[in-house]
This record gives structure tokens, sequence and C-alpha cells, in this order.
């Protein structure tokens, strides 16, 4: 399968909120984000987020979302890995590899030393692709805090 992986436009705004929301589907949760918020992210100048598209003739396949963050512990920045999505029919084309790939590349050429991240683990398929491509399995476990004014 022919495809590109390239940073997200404004024009891929529907789409990928699209996957967005089946990316939360399928780890069985909802997504709060909205258009807007995504329109925003996209059109900003310094987003929060780097946001990475698999694209095929028009048609977004999958998409991943990286953040960049600092260890004290060993004193480097790494990037921390929010979302790598690939919809359905696309699965099992290398689309997924490549992102994983190009997230690498970003967060080289930003600095970081390493990607953190994390995935449901139920999700075995996700365990063994990740696990494939040389990744390491931290044994920690992920706490939510919710704070501020939407607690």
């Amino acid at each position: 399968m022919t495809f590109i992986v390239r940073t997200a436009a404004f024009d891929d705004v529907v789409q990928l909120h699209g996957l967005v929301r089946k990316h939360a589907a399928f780890e069985r949760n909802a997504a709060s984000l909205t258009v807007s918020d995504l329109e925003a992210i996209v059109a900003g100048n310094a987003p929060p987020i780097r946001l990475l598209v698999a694209e095929r003739e028009g048609v977004l396949l999958g998409y991943a979302a990286v953040t960049f963050d600092w260890s004290l512990w060993r004193a480097r920045r790494y990037g921390h890995l929010d979302c790598l999505f690939v919809a359905e029919d696309a699965r099992g084309k290398g689309v997924g590899a490549k992102l994983l790939d190009q997230v690498a590349r970003l967060a080289t050429a930003e600095g970081a030393d390493r990607l953190e991240w994390q995935t449901p683990a139920w999700n075995e398929d996700a365990l063994r692709f990740y696990l494939r491509h040389g990744a390491e399995i931290a044994d920690k476990k992920r706490l939510v805090l919710t704070v501020g004014p939407l607690a």
C-alpha cells in the first residue's frame, strides 16, 4: 500500500477528529475533543502536541500524537507518544510502523533521547506490535488525578 506520513494540516481536522473518536471507542473510552479544539491545535503556531497523519489519496489511514517532557532522573528530554492509531481497514499494511518511525525521527530532531507511552493491558495486538519494533515494557501503573475546574 502506498501512503505518506506528514504533519497534520487544517484540511485534515474533520477526518482526524473521526479517527480520534474511533481510537477512544476502541480503547473503551470517549474523547471530549471537539472539532473546534482540534482546529485550534492544528492552526496554532506552537501547538502543545505534534500530530502526524498517514494519508493515502486524501484519506487518513491513521495518526500519531506526541508531546515532549523532561526527565529529572535522567536529565534528558523525552517524547511522550500520546496516541498512535491505525484505522481497522489499514492495519497490517505498515501504517503503524511508518507512523512510529516518523515519531521517533521527530523526537530525535526535537532532542529527545527516547519515547514513552502506554497502551491498555488487554490490547495484545498493540503490545506485540510495539515489542516487535524494539519497545520494552516498563512495569508501572498509570495513575490519573483529576484537578482544576473540570474536577
